[in-house]
């Protein structure tokens, strides 16, 4: 007997929610089966648990068998393990349906295709970098990342006046939706099927680089601008990555690095009060509000963080050997990067990354120089040389 599953997409699992095809499919199955928050678009549906679902319809020896999903079958869906389970018995065909975000917005009256869509929705991960460079972002919440605790995030981080639209219950009789500030949201209660559509008309373009020149200083050593972008740009970070920046002094790197890091977080590591300070206004300025500071001093501060895929070190304070170390032990496959002034911080850094077993270790020097005006002629100024030193753990490629 040849068997067909349809997959189909139910919206906002309300009866005048589904799409003529949807309904069609529906019917004609014959048998259906859902979880019970679903039931409310076909009361025939046999409820099962989410997990047996796939089960169910293939034991039930049914020519055709039809598996409801809420929402759209391409949008953060379940649909794909479905597919993967279905398919070695019998063809699989998915059916549309309309998406949280179609609907939301379509409530609210905007458009969303300028908006920055993201799931936190049963997944570890934050919100503070795509907030911090999108002016428009969607965003899916569940589990331990509720509204409430999305938006405390926002609110400590001193994003608390962005305006937030809540959609709570979409497409039920208790369906709320409300527009107001992260930092009001933050104190309400909110169910766990939920969306937000958050606004940030001060984002910043993650993909300009940081310039010297918009980073305030004072008296703070700073890494410059030429050394800053080869040393990023060693350290190959991706989206989703957990950054540390060891000695982050103004953030001048940190914010660098939170920019490519745009979806992961960049924990800035750093012990003197001036610099710490000089962290909180740089991150104010440039936006980069996925930039965590922790105040410490390395190694110590380093050991309750969460395991790095990349470091980078500006300062060690004399503890470069254990610094490489314990990120090492956190993550195998690490990837650092050292920058040195002196000969015999180089020399250090340079044992220490063989005799931890760093694979790929590489020494670049950078000798910069800036032109400077001097009457009508212009005249190069060189800046201190630097070794930049950079190393993958034993799984790296």
């Amino acid at each position: 007997m040849s068997r067909t599953f349809y997959i189909i997409g139910v919206g906002m699992a309300a009866p005048d929610g589904l799409t003529g095809e949807a309904a069609h499919a529906i019917e004609a199955a014959d048998v259906v089966f859902a979880t019970e928050r679903l039931t409310a678009v076909c009361a025939r549906a046999v409820v099962r648990p989410f997990d047996q679902l796939a089960a169910a319809a293939i034991d039930a020896f049914a020519r055709t068998a039809a598996i409801l999903v809420s929402g759209d079958v391409g949008f953060f869906s379940a649909a794909g393990r479905l597919r993967a389970q279905l398919a070695p018995h019998g063809g699989v065909r998915l059916i549309c349906g309309l998406s949280s975000m179609q609907y939301f917005c379509a409530r609210l009256g905007v458009s969303y295709d300028d908006a920055c869509v993201r799931s936190l929705h049963g997944r570890a991960g934050s919100a503070l970098g795509a907030v911090s460079y999108h002016k428009k972002i969607f965003l899916l919440t569940g589990g331990v990342q509720t509204v409430p605790n999305v938006c405390r995030a926002l609110t400590e981080a001193g994003l608390g006046g962005l305006t937030v639209h809540l959609g709570e219950n979409l497409g039920a009789e208790n369906e709320r939706i409300e527009t107001t500030t992260a930092e009001v949201l933050a104190k309400e209660p909110c169910g766990d099927l939920a969306v937000l559509l958050i606004e940030n008309p001060n984002a910043v373009n993650a993909r300009e680089p940081v310039r010297d020149s918009m980073l305030t200083r004072a008296k703070v050593p700073m890494t410059k601008e030429e050394v800053r972008w080869v040393s990023v740009s060693r350290l190959a970070v991706q989206p989703r990555d957990t950054v540390w920046d060891v000695g982050a002094g103004t953030g001048a790197v940190t914010l660098e690095l939170a920019r490519k890091a745009s979806d992961g977080l960049v924990y800035a590591i750093e012990r003197e009060d001036e610099a710490i300070a000089l962290l909180r206004e740089n991150r104010r300025n440039l936006g980069g509000y996925n930039m965590q500071i922790v105040e410490g001093a390395a190694p110590d501060a380093l050991e309750t963080l969460p395991a790095p895929d990349c470091v980078f070190v500006g300062g060690s304070g004399g503890a470069m050997r254990r610094i490489l170390e314990i990120a090492k032990e956190k993550n195998p496959a690490v990837r650092v990067v050292v920058t040195a002034i002196a000969l015999e911080t180089l020399h250090e850094t340079q044992a220490a990354l063989t005799e931890l077993g760093f694979a790929n270790v590489e020494v670049v020097q950078i000798a910069a120089a800036r032109g400077r005006a001097v009457g009508s002629y212009t005249m190069m100024i060189a800046n201190n040389p630097v070794f930049i030193l950079s190393g993958g753990g034993t799984d790296a490629k």
